[in-house]
């Protein structure tokens, strides 16, 4: 008993990280919250393609970009073989028990080793254990970190979060071991580290920051010129491998060849939409990030009194931390500098696809670097490790509370298929949460309630085209259904992929029947019907695209049949009024 008291005496920060894991994370990752990203729909279809078990087709599927990505890209190979094994191990144990919305092998890296290499990354940089340990809770509880755990998507941003992490811890290592002791670098060592750096970026384009973050963070490691030419050829040798041998890989599997500068991301770079998008919403995307991170967050009058309490303590306890650290900044130091490249980084990202977005999945490798220059800060302070255990109790409640109203506006009011309006209101500031217009319209009970009667009637042997679950409880279980879309339960509906599937010329056929005011677009992969499927439609058809035209109208008339039994589980109606007719 005295052991353990002497241990919280002199880290007391494991009661917050406790409380994180018992408390925390098990109600913002409940059932209340978790969510299915939409998207997953299709690439489940195209991961379940091969069966159901784990195979030898998979490895060619793996580099199947039409299933993974519906554009001309394939940057991130690892992700989707990540994604082909995580979704057959749900749907294997979906046979046994009834799996939790959300979750996913992910879990392991973003839960577990994430947190765990970066409490050694910071102790490798000098950290305190008290603080480390405060500081990785902090991590955990961060909007960004909660959001992909609590939404099932692609694995690629937390995995890359895993790997940016792990490659500065082994930075950290090799000049611990090796320059803090006046001793060069071994080749091996540096060629093992050079190799799995490389290796990380091809989990998502966004662990390319590791090549900056080493370079500002380490830079001692480079004082061999061998090291340093190494690293500066790992960024050509990655767009060598994004533009030529993964293609090459890709339609040696029998797909056809994604040509990188067609996707339309790449081509938007240089474009002055972009730049106008860029400076239009640099600052508000910046002050989304950065507060909301901290759990700094907007309010109305309808907000719950314990929130805006929080809320206040959140506030204070960051006051109270930045005082100590304004007294001991010095000058302006390379982490420093770095944090607002980040924001540069961070904004071209949001500028080329959502235009605003908060720290929600987008903003991930943020609270890494944040995290990284806070600590080093608080640590030449010598603030009292009670009192900045304290502070950071208050900010993580207050942090994991601007994840559940961020979170409940994404699962209500998500791009696909409601109103993506809603989300860019709430980010300009036009709409605040905890307002009651955002509550979830089912409870987690009530939400757990019809997941589990969904697969209790599967396994008793139903047929699964006679089932469903509501959309509204943000959570369909998509294993069971690999030959269905939840979008057979809008009428009208039409998914690019199942053009992409079907003809090699699916863009000029979209393009032509928006042209002919046969299908209005919705957003980049999702259409709706704008005309009757009758026989004039079928001829009109038929003579644009001779030999396809067949299959077309076959396609347009299928999604004009919505699924019947949308709502067998519930009496609530669906409403419509969001989608584009």
């Amino acid at each position: 008993m005295n052991t353990l008291k002497a241990k919280f005496k002199q880290n007391p920060a494991v009661i917050l990280l406790l409380f994180v894991y018992l408390w925390i994370i098990p109600h913002c990752l409940s059932y209340q919250n978790a969510w299915v990203q939409p998207e997953e729909w299709h690439i489940k279809l195209c991961v379940l393609s091969t069966g159901p078990t784990l195979n030898l087709k998979d490895l060619g599927n793996g580099l199947n970009w039409q299933g993974f990505e519906y554009k001309p890209r394939l940057t991130r190979p690892l992700s989707s073989y990540f994604e082909i094994i995580d979704t057959k191990f749900r749907t294997w144990l979906w046979h046994y028990i009834c799996p939790h919305p959300s979750l996913s092998l992910t879990w392991v890296f973003s839960l577990i080793l994430a947190p765990l290499y970066l409490y050694k990354l910071l102790k490798n940089l000098g950290i305190h254990s008290n603080l480390a340990i405060a500081m990785i809770s902090y991590y955990l509880a961060t909007p960004e970190i909660l959001s992909y755990e609590a939404m099932l998507f692609r694995p690629a941003k937390p995995m890359t979060n895993f790997f940016i992490i792990f490659c500065l811890y082994l930075a950290s290592v090799l000049k611990k071991r090796f320059l803090d002791k006046n001793t060069q670098i071994p080749l091996l060592n540096f060629l093992f580290f050079l190799s799995l750096s490389a290796i990380s970026f091809f989990w998502d384009e966004t662990a390319l920051l590791i090549f900056p973050a080493i370079l500002f963070l380490f830079p001692s490691i480079f004082r061999q010129k061998v090291n340093l030419c190494l690293w500066l050829i790992l960024p050509f040798l990655t767009i060598v491998s994004y533009l030529v041998f993964l293609p090459a890989l890709s339609h040696l599997a029998g797909f056809n060849w994604p040509h990188l500068m067609k996707y339309d991301l790449v081509q938007l770079i240089n474009q002055p939409v972009t730049i106008q998008n860029f400076f239009q919403h640099f600052w508000v995307n910046s002050k989304n990030l950065m507060l909301n991170t901290m759990g700094i967050f907007p309010v109305s009058k309808a907000t719950p009194k314990i929130i805006l309490l929080f809320l206040i303590l959140d506030v204070l306890s960051w006051g109270v931390i930045f005082c100590y650290i304004l007294k001991s900044i010095i000058k302006f130091d390379l982490p420093g500098s770095f944090l607002i490249f980040l924001l540069f980084i961070f904004n071209l990202m949001i500028s080329l696809t959502n235009l605003i977005w908060g720290p929600y999945y987008y903003g991930t490798f943020w609270p890494i670097f944040f995290i990284i220059y806070i600590s080093k800060h608080i640590h030449q302070t010598g603030l009292n490790k009670f009192t900045y255990a304290i502070c950071f109790l208050f900010i993580i409640i207050s942090s994991s509370n601007c994840f559940l109203g961020i979170n409940t506006i994404y699962k209500k009011h998500h791009l696909y298929p409601f109103n993506p309006h809603i989300i860019k209101d709430y980010f300009e500031g036009k709409r605040l949460y905890f307002n009651g217009q955002d509550e979830a319209v089912f409870s987690g009970s009530l939400t757990k309630s019809y997941t589990e009667e969904y697969w209790n009637m599967v396994r008793a042997g139903q047929k699964i085209d006679s089932l469903s679950l509501p959309i509204e409880s943000g959570f369909l279980p998509i294993e069971l259904e690999p030959t269905r879309t939840f979008y057979k339960s809008l009428p009208g509906a039409i998914v690019k992929y199942q053009f992409d599937v079907n003809f090699p010329n699916a863009d000029e056929i979209l393009e032509w029947l928006i042209q002919n005011n046969y299908i209005l677009k919705y957003s980049a992969t999702d259409y709706f019907l704008n005309t009757k499927t009758d026989n004039l439609l079928r001829n009109k058809i038929q003579k644009r695209f001779p030999q396809d035209g067949s299959r077309i109208f076959s396609i347009l008339e299928k999604s004009n049949t919505p699924d019947s039994n949308f709502l067998n589980l519930t009496s609530k109606p669906y409403d419509q009024s969001n989608v584009k007719q």
